[in-house]
């Protein structure tokens, strides 16, 4: 479902054309239907459903050991450094800031790196110790921009594009003066979530609908 036909649904459930001088603008609609993808994003994040994964690589710097977020990172799903060169990767493992200094966690080598977010940057151990163009190998879930073309997507598999316009028309609604009626749909927006819920976990998908984009991040 492109974003206009998502608008479209949202006025026939509320049963009015919506504009930009309606009592439901577009405006508020648009904003509404974003802000459910992202409850439902959320939701599948918990579930570790990884959609929206981007692939970017980075250089290292030698002695460096902290490094820049991507700007639209939200989890990493994996990460590897090259310590001698970019095709000689090895895979390195998180560990919390809590567990920093814990003798039987906090092991580390350049076999067997790690390392900790901190805040909007990631601390590598052990540090390069030579400047590999392209040593860092990023594959993350991206935290998507909003929906604003008519023909954008949800990215979403298929079958819960109507949890958007489900969650939009119970704002809705609640701007007309319709509380009871708002609160039907948010109950059936709530338990759309629950059914998507027990239906990823009954199916166990861990593939459908993942999106990989692939580019070279700078900014180190």
């Amino acid at each position: 479902m492109t974003f206009s036909q998502m608008q479209s649904e949202v006025g026939d459930l509320l049963n009015m054309t919506i504009g930009a001088n309606s009592t439901v603008t577009s405006t508020q609609v648009k904003r509404d239907l974003n802000t459910a993808r992202d409850l439902v994003l959320n939701r599948l994040l918990t579930l570790g459903q990884n959609y929206f994964l981007r692939i970017a690589k980075a250089d290292t710097v030698a002695g460096q050991s902290l490094y820049s977020l991507p700007q639209d990172f939200r989890k990493f799903v994996r990460l590897e450094v090259g310590y001698a060169n970019a095709t000689d990767r090895v895979k390195v493992d998180q560990i919390d800031l809590t567990e920093i200094g814990d003798p039987n966690i906090d092991i580390y080598s350049e076999v067997d790196p790690k390392y900790t977010i901190l805040g909007n940057m990631f601390e590598l151990r052990p540090a390069p110790t030579a400047s590999v163009e392209d040593g860092l190998y990023m594959i993350y879930v991206e935290n998507p921009v909003d929906m604003s073309a008519d023909d954008d997507t949800s990215g979403l598999p298929l079958d819960y594009d109507h949890l958007l316009t489900l969650y939009a028309s119970a704002k809705g609604k609640y701007t007309l003066g319709l509380p009871n009626e708002g609160n039907n749909m948010m109950a059936q927006f709530n338990m759309g979530l629950d059914e998507m819920e027990n239906n990823i976990v009954e199916r166990n998908i861990d593939s459908g609908g993942t999106i990989a984009n692939v580019d070279s991040y700078g900014g180190l």
